[in-house]
């Protein structure tokens, strides 16, 4: 007869703690049984046992008290596996919905990612949150500190639900009851988040030690009911992007890039960050109105048709012309009060007069009637357009350098308002480039020239929901440049992108981020075995290779890819890594985060290298196989 003792349980939900007589060969199913029967009738379906003292889930309900080592000292916790956390999305929207903090991190991403309708859950991870009043390393305080963002309540019934159970946010619908989130983008962030901007490499390397282990729990590695953790994209390799089933996978993703732009994680030149402030600003105008993103295409078809009935009425005839009637597109009519100045800044004097553009070209009168005759005609077609504006002075003004006689002649035009210089810029970019004044595409531009001008608020001065042109370049370079060329750029860049859709800004932007020199890679401060080497360095890791980095140049110094490995293993007791490659072994141990880390993210792009097939469901155990290792 197997000797009875005693084991005591708490149920933390209810504030009970119960004493079971049990025995040493008692299974874990057993034990579960009797106190769902002992704590009385209620749903206890998600409930598991929780042994703090080892920080460890008892879920293998065959195996014996006395196979885990409990005793009767122990004292273990009867308590529920899904605990409300507020998860920090890729898009930077703060969630509050259950997880399953009892299972692998692994499985937890997976459920939370089908929870919020983002396939290839494997791309993605958990990491903390720090606390900045903990005292830690300032640099670990880096990701508290980003936004103000609001918690959405996942769990709260009834909130901005659809017809068919769903809540709606600002860009996606999320299927499913079960999964209603508002997912949505803050793009201003908070003083403290601009404070305390990570700035150089070597903080970029402290903060990867934040990643949590993949192959433990949530609950096993400190998170608490209610704590903050982060959903971030760690494997920057997306297999299968595809935007007719990725949209908030894409959105998402897009909000994690645009962000390690707009904060330096990745490096990038002037030219490049215009170029991504100018995909930034269509995204913006594009979710304001859906229709901009198809104008211009429309347009583009209209021109296809109109020259394939050329084609088809030089065949037949007349027939085909008599036969479809032409497109008209509808134009919308640019006209007001506006003040003018033409030729030399010391001779030229404003003057107000009453302004219509037609077609191209820009007509003035003495009065609205129009009864008092034209007095001048100014064509704008290949005209230069500088937007002159300073708004402490509130001044407006548009210089443009207009062809007039085979001479060059600079006009001066200046509006009374922001509305209305908006107006007239975008009627005067439009017709600079060939296009009639107000027609298809004109709301687009006018809402781009909006944005231009509220880059130009200094960030201090900013109301709240004003963009200032630090919501759109790395902050690094709006501290050094001027802040109206810069705007400038960013608005010329613009008409370029000015046709795309929001799901085509966005993906854009994203093929645009990994074409990066320095994309993807996440770095380490290590220290390798070698007495050639007395000094930290940096390691770079990539979705194909390993970089080694000079810590204070960043220079690249050697490169070793994942193809030419032959193996690695670790000695868990010293904490170092050896791997061997075709040029020789390496061996290091990482002074900037748990060795455990920098191994799951080795093994986590090598598994990432192996999906080749778009419909194989993943395979976790290879995953455990490659990153979880073993620690004796």
């Amino acid at each position: 007869m197997p000797r009875e003792w005693e084991l005591s349980v708490e149920a933390p939900e209810i504030g009970v703690t119960k004493t079971l007589l049990v025995t040493g060969d008692m299974m874990i199913g057993e034990i579960i049984v009797k106190l769902a029967t002992t704590f009385g009738p209620q749903d206890w379906s998600d409930h598991g046992l929780w042994w703090p003292e080892r920080a460890v889930w008892l879920r293998r309900p065959r195996i014996t008290l006395q196979a885990y080592g409990i005793e009767s000292d122990s004292k273990v916790q009867f308590t529920a596996q899904h605990k409300p956390l507020r998860v920090k999305l890729p898009d930077r929207t703060i969630v509050r919905m259950k997880v399953n903090i009892a299972s692998e991190c692994f499985n937890a991403v997976e459920q939370v990612c089908k929870n919020i309708g983002v396939r290839r859950f494997e791309e993605l991870s958990f990491m903390r949150c720090a606390n900045p009043s903990s005292g830690d390393n300032v640099s670990l305080h880096y990701f508290a500190s980003r936004t103000k963002a609001p918690v959405h309540n996942h769990l709260e019934p009834g909130r901005d639900h659809t017809g068919d159970g769903c809540i709606q946010g600002a860009d996606y619908v999320v299927a499913g009851s079960s999964a209603g989130l508002v997912v949505r983008s803050d793009d201003v962030p908070d003083n403290m988040f601009m404070d305390r901007m990570v700035s150089t490499t070597n903080d970029r390397a402290f903060l990867n030690g934040l990643w949590f282990d993949s192959s433990k729990s949530l609950y096993s590695q400190g998170v608490k009911e209610e704590d903050f953790v982060q959903l971030k994209f760690k494997y920057f390799t997306f297999l299968d992007l595809d935007p007719q089933v990725d949209r908030l996978r894409i959105g998402h993703l897009f909000e994690q890039a645009h962000w390690s732009v707009a904060l330096e994680d990745v490096d990038c030149t002037e030219e490049e960050a215009v170029s991504f402030a100018a995909l930034q600003l269509q995204t913006i105008l594009a979710r304001r109105r859906p229709d901009l993103g198809q104008q211009p295409q429309a347009q583009e078809d209209s021109s296809d048709l109109e020259a394939a009935l050329n084609d088809l009425q030089v065949s037949l005839g007349t027939q085909a012309q008599a036969a479809v009637a032409p497109s008209v597109i509808p134009t919308r009519k640019v006209d007001g009060h506006l003040k003018i100045a033409k030729g030399s800044r010391l001779l030229g004097k404003l003057r107000v007069g009453y302004f219509v553009f037609q077609e191209c070209s820009l007509l003035q009168y003495s009065n609205p009637s129009m009864g008092g005759g034209q007095i001048g005609r100014y064509n704008f077609r290949g005209a230069t357009i500088t937007p002159d504006v300073d708004l402490d002075k509130g001044k407006f003004m548009i210089r443009a350098e207009v062809d007039e006689g085979g001479d060059s002649v600079e006009i001066r035009l200046t509006a009374e308002s922001e509305d209305e210089f908006a107006m007239w810029l975008a009627a005067c970019r439009m017709a600079s480039r060939g296009k009639a004044a107000g027609s298809a595409g004109y709301e687009s531009e006018k809402e781009a020239c909006a944005v231009f001008i509220s880059m130009l608020t200094p960030m201090k001065k900013a109301e709240e929901g004003r963009r200032t042109l630090a919501n759109f370049l790395p902050q690094g370079l709006v501290k050094k440049k001027n802040i109206k060329q810069m705007a400038s750029a960013i608005l010329d860049a613009h008409a370029s992108v000015a046709g795309l859709t929001l799901l085509e800004a966005k993906l854009k932007y994203i093929r645009a981020w990994e074409a990066l020199l320095d994309f993807g890679v996440s770095y380490f401060l290590v220290k390798f075995t070698d007495p050639y080497r007395p000094k930290e360095e940096l390691l770079g890791v990539a979705y194909n290779r390993l970089v080694r980095l000079d810590p204070n140049t960043h220079a690249h110094l050697q490169t070793w890819r994942y193809s030419t490995m032959r193996s690695w293993n670790i000695n868990w007791e010293i904490k170092e890594m050896k791997i061997e490659h075709e040029d020789g072994p390496i061996a290091f141990t990482c002074r900037s985060a748990d060795l455990k880390i920098l191994h799951e993210f080795i093994g986590g792009y090598i598994f990432m290298s192996m999906r080749k097939d778009v419909h194989e469901t993943v395979n976790s155990e290879m995953f455990y196989k490659l990153t979880g290792g073993w620690e004796g």
